[in-house]
C-alpha cells in the first residue's frame, strides 16, 4: 500500500472499529438497565422501556457504518471476497441483521401489552441481548483472527 491508499485504509479501519464499538456498546448497557427495572415499580417502566428501545436503535444505526467501512477495508486491504473468513463474516452479518430484526420484537410486544409482565419482559430482553452479543463476538473473532475455514 502506498500513501493515499494507506491513509484511506487506516481511516476505514478506524471508522470500522469505532462503528463496531458503537454497535456493541449499547448492548452492554442493557444489562444494568434491566437490573434496575427489576427493582422499579409503577409508571417508571415506560421510561426505562424507551431507554432500552434507544439502546437497541443505537445498535441498529451503528451497523449502517460497519458495512461500508468493511467494504472499503476489503477493497483497500487486498482480500478477496471469496476468502473463507470474509464469506463467513458476511453470512454472520446477514444472520445478525435477521436476528436483530426479530429478536427484540417479542419484548416490545410484551411492553405494549395491556398487562405488562415485567419478569417476562426482562427475561426476553436479557436472552435476546445475550444471543446478539454472541453473534457479534463471532463476527469480531472472524474479522480479527481471519481464520482459514475452508
Amino acid at each position: 500500500m502506498k500513501g493515499k491508499t494507506r491513509m484511506i485504509y487506516k481511516m476505514a479501519l478506524f471508522l470500522h472499529v469505532l462503528s463496531a464499538v458503537v454497535a456493541t456498546g449499547p448492548l452492554f448497557a442493557i444489562f444494568p438497565m434491566l437490573k434496575r427495572m427489576e427493582k422499579v415499580e409503577g409508571a417508571l417502566h415506560q421510561g426505562m422501556i424507551e431507554g432500552l428501545r434507544g439502546a437497541v436503535r443505537a445498535v441498529s444505526l451503528a451497523g449502517h457504518f460497519i458495512v461500508p467501512t468493511g467494504i472499503l477495508l476489503l477493497l483497500f486491504g487486498g482480500w478477496s471476497w471469496k476468502t473463507s473468513w470474509v464469506l463467513a463474516t458476511i453470512i454472520m452479518l446477514v444472520v445478525s441483521l435477521l436476528f436483530l430484526a426479530k429478536a427484540f420484537k417479542p419484548a416490545w410486544r410484551i411492553a405494549e401489552a395491556e398487562y405488562f409482565n415485567k419478569q417476562l419482559f426482562v427475561r426476553t430482553m436479557r436472552n435476546a441481548t445475550i444471543k446478539y452479543i454472541l453473534i457479534m463476538l463471532v463476527m469480531l473473532w472472524l474479522m480479527v483472527a481471519k481464520p482459514q475455514l475452508w
